[in-house]
């Protein structure tokens, strides 16, 4: 991309050179921000100038800063709740494991153990006890209705 001052002033610029994708993409950019293109271009290099902006980066907005701060907080988070031992990290998924199928199997157990008993009563000529049912929970009345 070449610059060549004008013929009109020193201080006026014309940018030959660019593609038609950079000249698309700087017009979208300025009208994003309210400005014309000539204060985009000048706040962005002025910018650059000034060590604010990297090479090929374009201006954060606000919605940009808030969701990169918001994706930090979260990647933090989840750095502080992972082990930094690996070893230590796979032995707490073994026994969070484990104590997850222990209890699906006492739970079959259970349910095995009361289907006998069942059975033995009815062999016995008594009649088997029903299962108790857990108490359905009322949903609250949704608003305006």
């Amino acid at each position: 991309m070449a610059t060549q001052p004008t013929k009109t002033t020193e201080t006026s610029w014309t940018i030959t050179g660019a593609s038609a994708e950079t000249r698309d993409k700087v017009k979208k950019a300025a009208a994003a921000e309210g400005m014309t293109i000539r204060a985009w271009v000048d706040k962005t290099l002025n910018a650059a100038a000034d060590g604010k902006v990297s090479a090929g980066s374009r201006g954060a907005g606000a919605a940009d800063t808030k969701a990169l701060s918001e994706m930090s907080a979260k990647l933090d988070d989840l750095l502080k709740r992972t082990p930094d031992d690996p070893k230590a990290a796979e032995k707490a998924m073994t026994e969070r494991t484990s104590a997850a199928i222990l209890k699906a199997v006492a739970a079959g157990l259970n349910e095995m153990q009361r289907t006998a008993k069942d059975q033995a009563r009815i062999i016995e000529g008594k009649p088997a006890k029903k299962k108790a049912k857990k108490p359905v929970p009322k949903t609250p009345p949704k608003p305006g209705v």
